[in-house]
């Protein structure tokens, strides 16, 4: 039900990546359809532009990945961040929202220190796997916490701080704009062979780092399945001729609706990131690969405390994706298990029944989502009572 109010509500919000910026558009057009006064101003991308964010930067500006990454930027990020700050200042918004992106919103969260103004994080940082002294952040200058995660719930709370699990949003999802069949013969692809979809990453370096290694990778698999098909899901911003003209020729690329091409393979090899989540959803085998410079690399096994990576092995507590992390990223031993999941049935049967599994594990409680719930609507109603 949409309740109108005389004056708008303004409401502040930054997702400073590309999956934020799903999710914040998702969850504006849900406290949209709630309170038609809601507004937004902020930092998104073009989903939350096109939602309706009066945008003071954009999640494609402040996206950095890696250590040495946010070292080079940081002069830009904290420039951006004075900035924030007396655009807030100047607005007063009824509250701030904060869309993971820890690096930048846990410390605007503490410069806010004081104003008065409210503060609520969707999507938690993932301080259970690294950097956990930042959680004194959250209990003294985060007023609200609505986490995505099942788990995530009772581990804030075993730390004195009240979170709620909404359910995660990639549930909400609408039905995908074609089926397998369309999508692929739109592509030249035939539906009937098998498709090993390649997702080296949504920014430019992860490309660059990853699709080389990818390539071969999958051109081993087709040594020995020549009927292998190869598709490349190539993000938002990404140029198509920006591919190595050498690696064209055997690659249809899905420009036009990436996910499709990770939504419809028969097993997909994929740099580790949100796609993982989002293969597992739609139970795709998949293989996660990821390289970093050799600085981030050494500092991320210093401060982690998990003994894997990809989410979906989190969230499985066992491994349900093979992982090949930086070193370990070789054509060889990745093809190997590409493989396996073309070749083993009874490999694919036991992984979807533990995919459902761990897709049932992301649904919050509350309404049937085709009765207006879902995680975006649920988090929505949190931050709009």
């Amino acid at each position: 039900m949409t309740v109108g109010h005389s004056d708008p509500r303004q409401f502040y919000i930054i997702a400073g990546e590309v999956s934020g910026d799903q999710h914040g558009a998702a969850l504006m057009a849900a406290m949209q359809s709630q309170d038609a006064s809601a507004q937004f101003t902020g930092i998104g991308g073009e989903l939350m532009l096109a939602q309706g964010l009066a945008a003071r930067f954009t999640a494609d500006q402040m996206a950095v990945v890696g250590f040495t990454e946010v070292f080079r930027k940081l002069p830009f990020l904290m420039g951006t961040m004075r900035k924030v700050l007396r655009h807030i200042e100047r607005l007063r918004p009824e509250r701030i929202i904060l869309i993971d992106y820890p690096g930048f919103n846990l410390r605007l969260a503490r410069r806010l220190a004081g104003s008065g103004i409210p503060v609520t994080y969707y999507i938690s940082p993932q301080l259970w796997a690294w950097r956990e002294g930042r959680i004194k952040i959250i209990r003294r200058h985060v007023d609200q916490m609505l986490v995505i995660f099942p788990f995530e719930e009772q581990w804030y709370l075993d730390r004195g701080v009240t979170a709620t699990f909404v359910g995660h949003p990639i549930l909400d999802e609408a039905p995908p704009e074609m089926d397998r069949s369309a999508f692929l013969t739109s592509l030249g692809l035939d539906p009937g062979r098998p498709v090993i979809t390649l997702y080296p990453g949504s920014r430019k370096d992860e490309v660059n780092r990853h699709l080389s290694v990818f390539h071969e990778a999958a051109q081993m698999v087709r040594q020995s399945k020549p009927e292998a098909q190869l598709l490349l899901g190539l993000a938002p911003g990404m140029d198509a001729e920006r591919i190595p003209p050498a690696l064209r020729p055997d690659l249809h690329i899905a420009a036009q609706h990436p996910r499709l091409a990770l939504r419809y393979a028969d097993v997909a090899l994929i740099a580790s990131g949100t796609a993982t989540l989002e293969a597992a959803v739609w139970g795709v085998p998949q293989v996660v690969v990821y390289r970093m410079s050799a600085f981030s690399a050494w500092l991320g096994r210093r401060l982690s405390k998990l003994p894997c990576f990809s989410m979906v092995n989190i969230l499985a507590g066992k491994e349900l994706a093979p992982e090949f992390l930086q070193e370990r990223a070789q054509a060889g031993p990745i093809a190997k298990s590409l493989l396996a999941y073309l070749d083993q049935a009874q490999l694919r049967e036991s992984l979807f029944a533990d995919l459902a599994t761990l897709r049932e594990s992301l649904r919050g409680g509350g309404p049937a989502p085709e009765i207006g719930g879902g995680a975006s609507a649920r988090a929505a109603r949190q931050i709009l009572g």
